[in-house]
């Protein structure tokens, strides 16, 4: 969350519940927990990623998280594979990321690179992957 430090747990609660009044609007967020019921990871598919000026139509995945202590799990890859297989489930063709710094773990799974934007002054890669 260092690209939004003023974002917190609440902040995406709050746009989880905003989302979930708009009925036309996509956001299922998928969750990695262990047995005690930790919260171990998230991956959000989401219409609009709210990326400046993207002329991408969507959707995205979107805030992919998993806790440092669960990394190396594959919890990261589970959570990207459940995402695109829900948009797939909806007829989309293709899905849309951006990414900060994991083009390269993206790249192994099949995503292509679109394009390259400075987004809140930090460099980005815009990704896709096709799902037909």
């Amino acid at each position: 969350m260092h690209e939004f430090p003023s974002d917190t747990v609440q902040t995406y609660l709050d746009q989880y519940s905003l989302a979930a009044s708009e009925p036309e609007e996509l956001i299922e967020v998928f969750a990695a927990i262990d047995s005690q019921d930790n919260l171990l990871g998230v991956a959000t598919l989401v219409d609009d990623d709210e990326l400046p000026d993207a002329p991408e139509p969507g959707p995205w995945l979107a805030a992919v998280f998993v806790k440092p202590e669960a990394r190396n799990l594959q919890i990261g890859s589970e959570l990207v594979t459940n995402v695109v297989d829900r948009a797939r489930e909806l007829g989309y063709q293709k899905i849309y990321l951006y990414t900060e710094h994991a083009e390269d773990w993206y790249r192994k799974k099949g995503w292509i690179k679109i394009r390259d934007i400075v987004f809140l002054g930090l460099h980005h890669t815009v990704m896709q992957l096709e799902l037909s």
